[in-house]
């Protein structure tokens, strides 16, 4: 198995300023997954997305308090429609080069690839919205972790979804 290197696209600075806030253990012991309550074939899917994605026209994500407060990072979140492409998104982070996202939105958010396997039966739906959040939160991840997940949980819920897929970046 290939060893995924997490720091490839950030550059030394950014890995040697950001890997030694990183805490050696994780911070929780248990994760609250919810297993999966029918087949995957049947399940609606939202993709979530930690690029930082916004639709144009929406609220960007907060990228000045970024530039003034590096190791911060916006944690609100935003919808994005099942129909997104690279050209209706903005991509809104500092901590990621972003250039790839606007060439291919599926490196971020895999729309097109939803879209492959509900087209071929693997999966049940897409859902008609799907989200976003900007990954890098730093050393405090309380709103995130107390406002906007829960709000995400209650978006997808209210809509159906049976499944969510992280695209982490």
């Amino acid at each position: 198995m290939r060893e995924v290197d997490p720091w490839r696209f950030a550059g030394g600075f950014i890995q040697r300023a950001l890997s030694a806030s990183i805490p050696d253990e994780a911070a929780y012991d248990d994760i609250p997954w919810t297993p999966v309550r029918k087949p995957v074939s049947e399940s609606k899917v939202a993709l979530l997305s930690t690029a930082g994605l916004s639709m144009k026209g929406d609220a960007p994500f907060d990228m000045e308090g970024e530039r003034r407060k590096p190791t911060w990072g916006d944690p609100s979140w935003r919808p994005l429609r099942a129909d997104a492409t690279s050209e209706s998104i903005e991509a809104n982070h500092l901590h990621i080069d972003t250039g790839y996202i606007l060439r291919d939105l599926n490196v971020a958010l895999p729309v097109d690839r939803l879209g492959e396997l509900v087209r071929e039966g693997a999966v049940g739906g897409m859902a008609e919205t799907h989200y976003s959040i900007m990954g890098y939160q730093g050393n405090d991840t309380s709103v995130l972790e107390n406002e906007s997940a829960p709000a995400i949980a209650q978006a997808m819920r209210n809509e159906g979804v049976d499944l969510a897929l992280l695209a982490p970046v």
